[in-house]
């Protein structure tokens, strides 16, 4: 019996390690994309259907300023002026416009990301590995209520801290693979690069869901 407490007391211990070990690696991250300015990424995104063995992929970019990005994938752009949201499908006639939760933006905003893992997540360290010249470090953030996802996990240059990587495993048997191919850092970006432009898309209808 007292073997048995003293190796759940060790375990526990452990875990607690890894949990704060998570939480400064996160700290550090949150850190170093505050610091990093106007960002461009060039990304792939790969849709993984469980079941069906299926994976659908996709190339795109984004645009990163504090709070603020703008996507654009093949099939669609999304503008976030750090409050606002709208989401146009290329080739159709209409812009959703909407005021997006916490949780909604997780899944494609570092900034809501580097805030959301503060709370309500069970914080894992799951150590280092290589990703060609780069060692990255590997987080998972488990969150403590439902979701509709049941594991995020990230992966962080070593050397910089900026994410290489994040995956969503939905809880629908979908899963979320993003992985960045190229980061440039200090890049000018206007407030204006966040805004769905009327003018740019002058036979567009918006449509208000706010």
């Amino acid at each position: 019996m007292k073997a048995k407490l003293i190796l759940l007391l060790l375990v526990c211990g452990i875990l607690q390690v890894k949990a704060q070990d998570a939480r400064q690696i996160l700290d550090k991250a949150s850190a170093a994309y505050n610091s990093a300015g106007g960002m461009h990424a060039v990304f792939t995104l790969n849709t993984e259907e469980v079941k069906q063995r299926v994976i659908h992929s996709q190339d795109g970019q984004a645009y990163l300023k504090g709070n603020k990005f703008k996507i654009d994938v093949p099939d669609g752009i999304t503008w976030f002026d750090g409050k606002t949201q709208w989401v146009y499908a290329k080739g159709g006639d209409e812009v959703n416009v909407s005021n997006p939760t916490g949780d909604e933006l997780a899944g494609v905003s570092p900034s809501v990301l580097l805030n959301i893992y503060k709370s309500g997540f069970k914080l894992v360290y799951q150590g280092e590995k290589k990703e060609g010249a780069k060692t990255v470090i590997v987080v998972d953030m488990i969150p403590q209520k439902s979701q509709d996802y049941s594991k995020m996990t990230v992966t962080l240059d070593k050397a910089t801290y900026l994410f290489t990587s994040v995956s969503l495993y939905g809880t629908n048997g979908i899963n979320n693979h993003l992985k960045i191919r190229k980061m440039q850092q200090g890049v000018n970006l206007p407030d204006n690069t966040f805004v769905f432009s009327k003018k740019d898309y002058p036979d567009v209808e918006i449509i208000d869901l706010r």
